[in-house]
């Protein structure tokens, strides 16, 4: 059963690492995205929220780091 515990700790290291907000905030942002596809929102934009999201996050994410 180690294995599997340290096989799980890999993987979470791996993509978290230290920066959970970083895993976190993509996911969430193409999760609103879907919704919004889902919802019959324009493509043009569902990109710009895709985008504009995940780059707050990135900077969210600076901005917490230089503090």
């Amino acid at each position: 059963m180690t294995w599997l515990r340290r096989f799980g700790m890999f993987w979470y290291d791996f993509l978290v690492g230290e920066r959970w907000e970083l895993f976190v905030g993509p996911i969430a942002a193409l999760v609103i995205a879907a919704l919004l596809v889902g919802a019959g929102a324009a493509g043009a934009l569902v990109g710009l929220v895709l985008f504009v999201s995940v780059v707050v996050v990135a900077a969210l994410s600076v901005a917490t780091t230089l503090r």
